[in-house]
């Protein structure tokens, strides 16, 4: 019972701040209310059934559902190869390791801002860039344009996010026994089959907490996307991901929405929590499953 008195500040702080409001935002779910003032008449599931039927909820769904594809594709395998050369020993290793994690550690409305600058199509750096080097026929206005802007935030996300992949991958690339390795390759085996036969199955764990938390990260987007493509996602919603809709739908700021409806913003932040539960859930389950294998 005395070491309970250890742990009871924290428990207290992450009931306060993380369990009450997730009981609270289900309660509030079921009203229709603006989010002043008291609550409005109780709607039951009637904010939900709305959700079902929102085209703007389900095409930021769609557009969240692609940036994961897109990062998950990304990560295991521009963020492998680089954890794989980082993984090797040599003068400015841990000078490169910095850079590559710099960008997961900066302020995310520094961020955002840099990227705008360097896109904007008359002061920016990228298109400049794009003509110095002879590929001048790439250049185009990316965050305006219907076609690139959803996979200009891709490209920023996965630069943002790729530190976090490449450090937890160098993590399980240095708990690969060189021993294994080499006993391989005295058996024959040549580097391609000795890093597919064991390093690979050896980076279950680091293949598993990158993709249930670049799920996460995905789904949960909201800040440099925010600053990139507004409340509305512009243009025409092309680089909205749930995230900034429900913040839009609660405090009015959507192109489409200019009245706060915080109850359906919770209702739309509800039906996200329980399918990111399910989810995960079910990652873990089966990448778990996955590794338990990979052991026997």
């Amino acid at each position: 019972m005395p070491y309970f008195w250890f742990i009871f500040p924290g428990l207290l702080a992450y009931t306060v701040l993380f369990i009450w409001p997730t009981i609270r935002s289900f309660y509030l779910s079921l009203y229709d209310w603006s989010g002043r003032g008291p609550l409005g008449p109780i709607v039951w599931g009637q904010n939900f059934r709305n959700i079902a039927h929102s085209d703007k909820f389900w095409q930021a769904a769609g557009n969240s559902f692609q940036l994961f594809i897109f990062i998950f594709i990304f990560q295991n395998t521009i963020s492998l190869g680089l954890a794989i050369l980082l993984n090797r020993p040599g003068p400015a290793t841990h000078l490169f390791r910095v850079i590559i994690f710099l960008p997961q550690i900066m302020s995310a409305v520094a961020t955002g801002i840099i990227w705008i600058i360097m896109l904007d199509p008359i002061i920016g750096a990228v298109n400049p860039f794009l003509a110095d080097i002879g590929l001048g026929s790439l250049q185009r206005q990316w965050q305006s344009d219907p076609a690139w802007a959803l996979r200009t935030v891709m490209i920023v996300m996965a630069w943002q996010w790729n530190g976090m992949a490449v450090i937890l991958y160098l993590a399980g690339l240095q708990n690969v026994p060189d021993d294994l390795k080499h006993a391989a390759m005295i058996d024959g085996a040549g580097r391609f089959r000795a890093f597919k036969d064991i390093t690979v199955p050896m980076l279950a764990p680091a293949f598993t907490s990158v993709t249930v938390l670049s799920f996460f990260l995905c789904f949960g987007a909201f800040d440099v996307i925010y600053i990139l493509g507004g409340p509305a996602g512009v243009p025409d919603g092309a680089t909205l991901v749930l995230g900034v809709l429900i913040y839009s739908d609660a405090f009015g700021q959507g192109a489409f929405n200019s009245q706060a409806r915080f109850s359906y913003a919770m209702a739309e932040g509800v039906t996200l929590f329980i399918f990111l539960a399910a989810m995960s859930g079910m990652l873990i389950w089966f990448l778990g499953r996955r590794e338990s294998a990979v052991k026997s």
